[in-house]
C-alpha cells in the first residue's frame, strides 16, 4: 500500500511536478521549484528507508517523521498512515 508524505508548504495553484528517481526505485518525489515538498513510496514498509532519503533530498527529519502515526483500526491492528 502506498504511503505519502506531505513534508513541505506549497502555495495555491502552484506548479508542482513529480519526479521518479532512477537510483530509488519505488519512490515518487513531489517537488515545488526544484524543492521536494512530498515523498511518496509505493510500500509503507519503506519507511525504513526514511533515513536515506531525508539526508540525500536535504528534508528536516522532524517534519518528515512527524507525519507518521500510527492508528487502531478496531480490530486492534496498527498501521502506518500519513497525516
Amino acid at each position: 500500500m502506498p504511503l505519502y508524505l506531505s513534508v513541505g508548504s506549497v502555495q495555491p495553484f502552484a506548479k508542482l511536478t513529480t519526479e521518479w528517481p532512477d537510483d530509488e526505485p519505488g519512490v515518487v518525489l513531489v517537488k515545488d521549484g526544484g524543492k521536494v515538498v512530498g515523498i511518496q513510496l509505493d510500500e509503507s514498509s519503506d519507511v525504513v528507508r526514511l533515513p536515506g532519503l531525508i539526508e540525500k533530498y536535504g528534508l528536516n527529519p522532524e517534519v518528515v517523521w512527524g507525519r507518521l502515526r500510527g492508528d487502531d483500526d478496531g480490530l486492534g491492528r496498527r498501521g502506518l498512515h500519513g497525516r
